[in-house]
């Protein structure tokens, strides 16, 4: 089935578009004949890929997808914290009017009980025909809804994230306590020894059963590479990392605010907890002492201070070896639907929450508004879709209704996205576009606000409390891809700021 035959029903700019509209009512589409829909998403995995263009990786699965679909090679999430940032997705909404930006039950609660509107994606598409089935991590850890699936989810262990090997690798897996858990484990064991192989098995098993004659909604959740950094050692042996995998720009710029690199903020309390006392407010030297604490309150990576060469190596190798334990999963899914000739007929999306810093700004995990946290892989194969590669602006929060028009479901009026199908038909044609991400810092002090232009990042942190304006931030892609050098107060640059401006303050309203 060809799904751009009869069109869709809305534009690239979310207006309704009335020729496509009168075709869609004219041919009505029953449940039977609607594509089934793989969604894949990766925790943690920022564009480290071989599809992505990075040569060091092994990744042939992911890249297949690639090459069988189209890449979305400036793709961002909104939020680079994974509770948020799912929860984005997953109700097509921006975290400004989800306002949960913290990973405590209690904001999602009241996030839920505000806006009963916010009709999950999931919970459209089961409304809608579907058969919907949730395996591993798709909303943040334990904040599922049993009203999204036609069947119990199959989440894991609670605290499955901290899955780590048994000493001999002889016994199943345990999960550790959260402060002393190792950084990385690399036992000799089969892929299944830990959750994710666990998983893909029964995945496989469901898209295997004959039984489901609606067609399905299958969302696959990957939690590595998360932290713990946990893989089958085969996939450690793929990776011997020399100096040149090293971040270059390990220290931040001089002229970028602290609120802007440092991602230690919320961890306070850790630090706490191990009888130190991590500063609220840190100077500079501070800052870059105790930054990446997400990574350095597991065991085996100092709690403060340099992590040496030699250790961020070992980080860099886990890291990649976990990506690659991904992708081979990421593989057997693939298989079996080529196997069972139903590629033909499934939409398959691919996509993370977030990226992740490897040393970068002297930052190691998420938390961020810089383009290593924000920059997502995105790919997307569907009946009748051409592969190819787009360098267009785009954001998750899109996701929501292009799915519903690749499915062709109808729209719910909630969403804040839009439709990424006139893309999808003409990747290289598509060009500019804008994506916006934000970050709460300090504990809820300050709001850091980003617009990613065709050339610029520009980034504005306001006073919670009063909306004052308090830092700016400006890196120009043309001549500093790595984002090192503020030209926010370059007299040069005044003029671009003040557009930029105005153009932020129309997207976050």
């Amino acid at each position: 089935m060809n799904l751009f035959a009869t069109g869709v029903c809305r534009s690239r700019c979310g207006h309704w578009v009335a020729p496509l509209f009168l075709v869609c009512l004219a041919l009505p589409v029953t449940a039977a004949e609607r594509p089934d829909v793989l969604m894949i998403a990766v925790d943690d995995l920022r564009p480290m890929l071989g599809c992505y263009g990075d040569k060091r990786m092994k990744t042939p699965n992911i890249d297949q997808l690639a090459r069988e679909g189209v890449w979305f090679e400036r793709a961002y999430c909104q939020y680079a914290k994974c509770g948020t940032s799912r929860l984005s997705l997953m109700t097509g909404l921006r975290p400004d009017a989800i306002r949960v930006f913290s990973n405590r039950d209690k904001d999602l609660a009241d996030f839920r009980k505000r806006r009963p509107d916010a009709i999950s994606l999931a919970r459209w598409f089961k409304q809608h025909g579907y058969h919907t089935q949730s395996f591993g991590k798709i909303y943040h850890d334990g904040w599922d809804l049993a009203t999204d699936w036609s069947v119990a989810s199959s989440p894991g262990r609670p605290g499955e994230m901290l899955e780590v090997a048994e000493a001999s690798g002889k016994q199943p897996t345990i999960i550790a306590e959260r402060f002393a858990c190792p950084a990385m484990q690399s036992p000799d064991v089969a892929d299944d020894y830990f959750f994710a192989g666990r998983m893909t098995q029964q995945v496989l098993q469901v898209m295997r059963d004959r039984q489901v004659k609606k067609p399905r909604f299958l969302a696959v959740g990957y939690r590595r590479p998360h932290l713990p950094l946990v893989a089958p050692k085969r996939y450690f042996d793929l990776y011997q990392p020399d100096a040149s995998w090293v971040a270059r720009n390990q220290q931040p710029g001089s002229a970028s605010p602290i609120m802007a690199w440092f991602n230690s903020d919320g961890y306070t309390g850790a630090a706490k907890r191990v009888g130190l006392t991590m500063p609220a407010m840190p100077t500079r030297e501070e800052a870059i002492s105790w930054n990446g604490y997400e990574l350095r309150s597991y065991l085996g990576v100092p709690n403060q201070g340099p992590i040496e060469e030699n250790l961020q190596l070992k980080i860099l190798q886990s890291y990649a070896a976990c990506v690659s334990y991904v992708d081979a999963q990421v593989g057997l899914l693939l298989k079996e639907l080529r196997k069972e000739d139903r590629l033909k007929n499934t939409v398959v999306i691919l996509w993370s929450d977030h990226g992740w810093h490897l040393g970068e700004q002297s930052a190691w995990s998420k938390m961020t508004n810089f383009e290593i946290a924000t920059r997502v892989p995105l790919l997307i194969a569907a009946p009748g879709l051409k592969p190819g590669r787009t360098r267009a602006l785009t954001e998750l929060v899109d996701l929501y209704p292009t799915l519903c028009e690749l499915t062709r479901l109808p729209v719910p009026a909630h969403l804040q996205g839009e439709s990424l199908t006139d893309i999808l038909k003409n990747p290289k044609s598509s060009e500019g576009g804008t994506a916006c991400s934000q970050y709460l810092r300090f504990r809820g002090k300050y709001m850091g606000r980003a617009l990613r232009t065709d050339r610029y990042r520009f980034v504005q942190w306001i006073e919670a409390r009063t909306g004052k304006v308090v830092e700016r931030e400006l890196y120009d892609h043309h001549s500093d891809v790595a984002e090192m050098n503020n030209l926010a107060a370059d007299r040069d640059y005044q003029q671009q700021v003040e557009l930029l401006t105005r153009e932020l303050e129309k997207r976050f309203p």
